[in-house]
């Protein structure tokens, strides 16, 4: 819960966003002690909760006010460990992850992931140079079952089945709405294909230097391309749409 008055929001991912450079993650870290009385900060991950607080202990990570995980289909309050209330309730309907897995099972060319990466809410595989006519069929293939799903793919390996509208970017629009912020005081940042829905939800985004080729073809008045990779490539993008406010 977010006992201060604050009016902006920095969502980002972690793995090859904010970690990947020891010394940009220290100025980063710097950075947010500096603001943190009036900037919140999100984590979001395609990994869980647990996860993500083990690399806050053996890594420079400065404590969020929230983490949102397993590719959107959590949202934790930090450092209470609460879920923020509703987005489940949000998310579950038409979904039975146990389903997800019977459906698929025949399917040779998806290895399922370690156990480590499931949930209740999200079912993962690796599935090697898929193309998006084969990820629609196998959406198709869900919905013909009863089950509407959430498909992501990223890094050209990783397919993650999710609840419809379970992605970080709705997880991260319904936490700003959860603290009374608005879309357009929200900067999200992130370098692979389950970042893309980050970059959809009217915030203003920034894609680092290091980035998948699938998230840096994203492009518009809301993308900055960072020439920084990194934690670097994110305070260089949170510079740049600040100064951009101030010239509005």
């Amino acid at each position: 819960m977010i006992e201060r008055d604050v009016d902006r929001l920095i969502v980002s991912d972690l793995d090859g966003t904010l970690l990947g450079d020891d010394k940009a993650l220290q100025r980063f870290t710097g950075w947010r002690e500096r603001h943190r009385d009036t900037v919140a900060l999100a984590f979001a991950s395609g990994r869980f909760y647990g996860s993500v607080v083990q690399s806050m202990q053996q890594t420079a990570l400065p404590e969020p006010d929230a983490i949102v995980g397993g590719v959107g289909t959590e949202i934790h309050d930090y450092p209470s460990g609460q879920e923020i209330p509703g987005w489940h309730e949000e998310i579950g309907q038409n979904w039975d992850a146990e389903r997800v897995r019977d459906i698929f099972s025949s399917h040779s060319e998806m290895e399922l992931q370690p156990e480590k990466w499931h949930s209740d809410y999200k079912v993962s595989y690796f599935l090697e140079d898929a193309d998006r006519e084969q990820l629609d069929a196998l959406k198709d293939e869900l919905k013909e079952h009863g089950i509407e799903s959430e498909v992501i793919y990223s890094s050209n390996r990783d397919l993650d089945f999710l609840p419809a509208r379970a992605n970080k970017g709705s997880a991260a629009a319904y936490l700003a709405k959860h603290w009374g912020i608005p879309a357009e005081r929200v900067i999200a940042s992130g370098d692979s294909g389950n970042d893309h829905t980050l970059m959809e939800q009217g915030f203003r985004g920034i894609v680092v230097a290091n980035a998948q080729p699938e998230l840096k073809k994203i492009t518009g008045p809301h993308i900055y391309h960072a020439q920084n990779g990194y934690a670097a490539g994110v305070l260089e993008g949170i510079e740049y749409w600040w100064n951009t406010d101030e010239s509005d």
